[in-house]
């Protein structure tokens, strides 16, 4: 797969053993971990808007930036998203 430009950079962090594994997927496609993650997310978003859950999920995200900011910005939707994570992270 290729992209070609309107990337973004961004970082993740991984244990060893995801690395390793990705490594080795990589290699035995004949690709690279970056186009393999991207893959990955791709698919991940791809099954949430089959699902309808993105659609959800946007909604509540709007309606929470609305209900404590008013009309939101693109940094109001970041900081929405970073409170599910949050969230989600403490349910665990």
């Amino acid at each position: 797969m290729v992209y070609n430009g309107g990337m973004e950079r961004t970082q993740i962090y991984l244990n060893p053993d995801q690395k390793r594994k990705l490594r080795l997927i990589a290699a035995d496609e004949g690709t690279n971990v970056s186009d393999l993650i991207r893959s990955a997310i791709d698919r991940l978003i791809r099954d949430e808007v089959r699902t309808g859950n993105i659609g959800e999920r946007i909604a509540r995200w709007q309606d929470d930036v609305r209900r404590n900011h008013g009309d939101f910005s693109e940094e109001d939707v970041d900081s929405a998203l970073a409170a599910v994570r949050s969230e989600k992270v403490a349910k665990k």
